[in-house]
């Protein structure tokens, strides 16, 4: 998650153990990637500021980015920073700014002091150096009319708030974790939610450095759902994280997700349609009362009793006008019907395919543009090739003594199995009620050994992963049968069995290597 005021302390207060007064040796740059090298008593440390939107953060690295860039401001750093001794690192409030104050020798003017101002602002973070309250030079330079100048010369500013500081945080059941972050400097959304469930002060929170391998997200304590891995320190969470420069997934998931969207619109469209047309409904009972009761036909009313009319009309008029509205109330229930259920079945569709691209790995990827195009995906994509490569489908296949279990891991993947590979006397495993990859065994008889091994892949490879006591249902090939219209991952089954099973990870990653 965000690098917000409260991590942000708490990384302060773990640089200050470790490089307090340390010397910077040197200073370098790549891309985004910022690293000061400090020594202190005889050993070295890599002292790195991460400038990425999504990944803005300072950390002690064990493995500093390569020097690539030599750019003005990377100079500058070194030229007022090496040689210096690290005195202090304070924190602006609560705020995710952070002040690294070093003493600079000067053989005339003798020790100066110099700050390194770093802002973990998103796609606004920055490093500021600066003397005496004056810039020398940053990384992000912005003239503004109104507002702050950061520009070399001009006097360094901090953010305008009328945020209270952290430190004095009180909780308030009336205060929504929104008016929270609103009231309080360097509280994210996220945490206040917490702060809001658990009733505690954000600076209470022990401290257990913590990396979400779902998210791909690291805090000071374990705030995430789904696997997590902890660390020993704040910088080593930090480091781990994967600095991807291309997600691979990003254009399916953005596909997948944007139809999801569509859905959603049409089907709260239909469902105001359905409500408009069963008011309707109800005015067939209108024609009734007005040609059940001795009224004249031929009369023109604004209204009788309750029942509004068309006073331009006669009563036979609105009659009929009431009975066309029925009719047609009756036939756009129908049809609002079957295009409900339509739509549902296409959101099943996609959010299958979406918990298959979560579950893809790298060689799996390759199937999702080929599973994809007839549903629009890249609609140009192959109308103006004169030669288009065939599509290889490469299924992961496990063999031991006993049998073969071939595992198919998308809608692509799954067609292949039922239409080629799979035979009447072979057997087909599944989690039951979630997403998750079909297993294909061929085998000469099916024993305790071999159920329990293809269910454990079945439920290894599925949203259930994570869950103990896993229900994977078991049937003959031959009780497994396509839905039409639908792709293959969608299927029917007959005569199944159900075992549960908890998952030997060690086991499972030993057959898969």
């Amino acid at each position: 998650m965000a690098l917000d005021g409260i991590y942000l302390h708490h990384i302060k207060n773990e640089l200050e153990g470790i490089i307090l007064n340390a010397r910077v040796e040197q200073t370098w740059s790549s891309g985004l990637y910022f690293v000061l090298q400090l020594y202190k008593e005889k050993q070295r440390y890599y002292l790195t500021f991460n400038l990425n939107a999504s990944f803005t953060s300072v950390y002690l690295s064990k493995k500093p980015v390569d020097k690539v860039d030599n750019s003005n401001f990377v100079a500058n750093l070194k030229k007022h920073l090496v040689g210096g001794i690290l005195k202090e690192i304070t924190q602006f409030s609560s705020d995710r700014v952070l002040l690294l104050k070093f003493i600079v020798y000067d053989f005339i003017l003798g020790p100066i002091e110099k700050t390194l101002i770093f802002e973990a602002m998103g796609r606004h973070a920055n490093l500021i150096l600066l003397e005496n309250d004056k810039i020398l030079d940053l990384y992000k330079k912005m003239f503004v009319i109104d507002g702050r100048h950061l520009v070399p010369n001009a006097t360094y500013e901090y953010f305008k708030t009328d945020k209270k500081d952290a430190k004095e945080y009180v909780f308030n059941p009336l205060l929504t974790p929104k008016e929270i972050t609103e009231q309080y400097l360097g509280i994210s959304l996220r945490l206040a939610k917490y702060l809001v469930e658990h009733n505690i002060k954000p600076y209470d929170i022990k401290i257990e450095p913590t990396l979400s391998l779902v998210e791909n997200k690291s805090y000071f304590f374990n705030i995430f759902e789904g696997e997590t891995k902890s660390f020993n320190s704040l910088s080593e969470a930090l480091e781990n994280r994967t600095m991807e420069s291309k997600n691979d997934k990003l254009p399916y998931l953005t596909f997948i997700k944007n139809q999801i969207k569509k859905l959603d619109k049409k089907h709260d469209q239909l469902l105001k349609q359905m409500h408009d047309a069963e008011i309707h409904l109800s005015d067939k009972d209108k024609g009734d009362y007005i040609y059940a009761n001795a009224f004249d036909l031929n009369e023109k009313r604004p209204h009788i009793g309750s029942i509004e009319l068309d006073s331009q009309k006669s009563l036979s008029a609105n009659a009929q006008a009431f009975y066309k509205n029925y009719q047609k109330a009756k036939r756009a229930l129908s049809f609002i019907d079957t295009e409900l259920k339509n739509v549902l079945e296409q959101k099943e569709i996609y959010l299958n395919f979406q918990a298959e691209l979560e579950l893809a790995g790298k060689q799996e990827l390759n199937d999702f543009k080929e599973l994809l195009i007839p549903f629009g995906y890249l609609k140009q994509s192959t109308k103006n090739s004169s030669k288009q490569t065939k599509h290889k489908i490469e299924l992961q296949t496990i063999k031991d003594e006993t049998a073969v279990y071939i595992i198919g891991k998308n809608a692509l993947q799954n067609g292949k199995i039922i239409n080629d590979l799979g035979h009447k006397d072979d057997y087909w495993f599944h989690v039951k009620d979630a997403p998750g990859s079909h297993i294909l065994v061929k085998t000469q008889g099916l024993t305790e050994p071999i159920i329990r091994k293809a269910a454990m892949l079945a439920a290894y490879f599925s949203t259930l992963k994570e869950s103990s006591s896993i229900p994977v249902n078991y049937t003959l090939f031959r009780n497994v049968s396509k839905i039409s219209g639908k792709p293959a991952s969608l299927v029917k089954i007959k005569n199944e069995k159900t075992i549960f099973i908890d998952i030997d990870k060690d086991f499972i990653e030993s057959i898969l290597k």
